[in-house]
C-alpha cells in the first residue's frame, strides 16, 4: 500500500515501497513492456534524455510526452506543456525517484507544475486519485505478478450519479457488491459479482467517491478498478479490469459481464 501522500494546492506527491529490485522497477517504469503491465496497455519508450514515453488505452491514441531526466535506476522526468485556462502554458512534470531501502525499493512520484487557478482543482484532484491506484498497480504487477504480461479488460462509457446516492455502477444491474461499496475502506473484504461470476475481494485502495480498487483472488489476484472521471451529475466512468495469466475461459465471461455492465448503466452522450 502507499506509505506516505503528500499533496499541497498543486502539487501531487506520493511514495510506495516495492519487495523488488532497484533494475526490476527501473524497467517497469521506463519500457513498454513494463509500462504496459501496471498501467497504460500499449505503450512504447525511447530511452535517454530527449527520447520519449508513449501511453494509451487505444494503439489508435497514443499521448507522447518528452524524457527531460534520465538517470538509471535513479530518476526519471517527463514533461509536457498543456493550456491553463487563461491561455497560459504551463509545463507539467512528472517525477519518479527510486531508493534502495532495506531490500526494498521506495518509487516517490510527484506531479507539478500547475499554476494556481482554481480552474485545475478537478483536474488535480483526480490525478491525485488515479496515481495513488497506478504506484499501487506497480506495486502489485512486480510483487505478485512478476514477469507476467497482463490482459486488460475494460469498460468505459457516460454515465449520472447523484451525489447523495450510491453511484448506479454498483448497484443490482451493474457491478454488484457487497457490503455497500459506499462504506468500504482499504483492506475491508466484500464479495462482488460480474458477468454473473459472483467472488470475494479485498478492497486495496478507495478514494470515495472517485476511485475503488479490489484484489480478487479467485482471478489470480486480479485487480478490479472503478475510475469516476470529474464530478458532475454527468461524467465518464472507467471499469478497469487487470487480468494476469488466467485462462481464456476465466476471462470471456468477464468480458462479456463488462459489456453487459455499460449497457445497463450507461447514458447517451449529450
Amino acid at each position: 500500500m502507499t506509505n506516505d501522500s503528500k499533496r499541497t494546492d498543486r502539487t501531487i506527491d506520493l511514495t510506495i515501497d516495492i519487495d523488488a529490485t532497484l533494475e526490476e522497477v527501473w524497467q517497469a517504469l521506463t519500457t513498454g513492456e513494463g509500462i504496459a503491465r501496471w498501467f497504460a496497455p500499449y505503450a512504447a519508450v525511447t530511452p535517454g534524455e530527449g527520447g520519449s514515453v508513449s501511453v494509451g488505452w487505444d494503439p489508435k491514441e497514443m499521448w507522447e510526452t518528452p524524457i527531460t531526466v534520465w538517470e538509471p535506476q535513479r530518476h526519471m522526468q517527463t514533461a509536457s506543456e498543456m493550456p491553463s485556462k487563461d491561455g497560459r502554458i504551463v509545463r507539467l512534470a512528472v517525477d519518479y525517484y527510486l531508493e534502495a531501502q532495506g531490500g526494498r525499493v521506495r518509487v516517490r512520484l510527484v506531479h507539478s507544475g500547475f499554476d494556481d487557478s482554481g480552474a485545475w482543482d478537478d483536474y488535480i484532484d483526480g490525478l491525485d486519485a488515479g496515481w495513488t491506484y497506478f504506484l499501487f498497480n506497480l506495486k502489485h504487477a512486480l510483487e505478485r505478478h512478476r514477469g507476467v504480461d497482463r490482459r486488460q479488460l475494460s469498460a468505459h462509457f457516460r454515465t449520472t450519479a447523484r451525489a447523495d446516492e450510491d453511484h448506479p455502477v454498483f448497484s443490482e444491474k451493474g457491478l454488484r457488491v457487497r457490503p455497500p461499496a459506499g462504506g468500504l475502506r482499504p483492506g475491508d473484504a466484500c464479495h462482488l459479482s460480474l458477468g454473473g461470476v459472483g467472488v470475494d475481494a479485498t478492497v486495496a485502495v478507495r478514494r470515495a467517491p472517485r476511485t475503488i480498487a479490489f484484489v480478487v483472488p479467485a482471478w489470480n489476484d486480479a485487480l478490479l478498478f472503478v475510475e469516476r472521471e470529474g464530478m458532475k451529475e454527468a461524467h465518464q466512468l472507467g471499469v478497469w479490469l487487470s487480468l494476469y495469466g488466467v485462462p481464456e475461459t476465466t476471462a470471456a465471461p468477464l468480458q462479456q459481464g463488462l459489456a453487459d455492465l455499460q449497457s445497463a448503466v450507461s447514458v447517451p452522450e449529450g
